[in-house]
């Protein structure tokens, strides 16, 4: 299989869907982002970036798609913000929340992997939240950057989809089995690829002429040893029985999986 240019390919599925989220959206951001009050955060997130004390700290958020996360951690007293994403169509959206926002924050567009070593040895806290490690083949490349943009004793902070999540089908796939919503259909140890033409509105659920795109599966220990060969110590771990996906609610009712995890790391 050539994954050359999935990158490029992911990048056009994002740029098609970025204004279907914008129409689906039943929020005016516009208007909501200039309040003081401002927060896209749940309880758990919110929490532990308060113990992480962002306030008078500089954050990099990366795969930040529309700057509303970081705007949301600007809001908590954070000095100064970048987002970085590879979809030109959000950036755009997320540079215009910025500007509105009132808030000291820029945004970037480029691959992760490219990040210009400028903004190297210049954040306290890197931020990764829900659906951004799916669409990195390389772990440990992933955490090197991040681990460059990071001060000496800065935090990366990771809000994500537990991996067990993988194993399990989605309703109309064809693994799906209503009778047995539990039941173990795909190996955690799966390596290839999810190749997926049913698009990424995840905000309206609205059916399109979708790109293709490319997301990679990763265990536990793909994500532990991916930091922890970046240099970063591994501070804090833990793992919840709700889900963050938008894809799996219909799971949470068992409460019998770890849905998704925070993790803290220091450089």
């Amino acid at each position: 299989m050539d994954l050359t240019n999935y990158a490029e390919r992911n990048r056009e599925a994002w740029n098609q869907v970025t204004p279907i989220h914008q129409q689906q959206r039943k929020n005016d951001l516009n208007a909501a982002v200039p309040a003081a009050t401002f927060s896209v955060l749940d309880p758990i997130e919110r929490s532990l970036l308060e113990k992480l004390d962002v306030k008078q700290k500089t954050v990099a958020h990366l795969c930040c798609n529309n700057g509303v996360e970081l705007i949301s951690v600007l809001k908590l007293g954070a000095t100064a913000g970048v987002g970085f994403d590879i979809a030109d169509a959000a950036i755009e959206e997320a540079t215009q929340l910025g500007t509105l926002s009132k808030t000291n924050c820029a945004f970037v567009r480029t691959n992760i992997y490219a990040i210009d070593p400028v903004y190297f040895d210049r954040f306290d806290l890197v931020y990764i939240t829900i659906g951004a490690l799916c669409w990195f083949d390389d772990l440990a490349r992933l955490f090197s950057i991040a681990a460059q943009l990071l001060r000496p004793n800065g935090h990366l902070f990771i809000y994500e989809a537990h991996p067990t999540l993988n194993m399990f089908a989605l309703p109309g796939e064809e693994a799906y089995a209503d009778e047995q919503p539990l039941q173990l259909a795909y190996s955690y140890f799966r390596r290839d690829p999810f190749i997926d033409t049913n698009g990424l509105d995840y905000v309206g659920k609205t059916q399109y002429a979708a790109k293709t795109t490319y997301a990679f599966p990763h265990t536990l220990a793909d994500i532990f040893s991916g930091i922890l060969k970046s240099k970063l110590a591994i501070r804090e771990f833990q793992e919840y029985a709700h889900d963050i996906s938008a894809d799996f609610k219909h799971l949470e009712q068992y409460q019998k999986l770890p849905m998704c995890y925070t993790l803290v790391a220091q450089k």
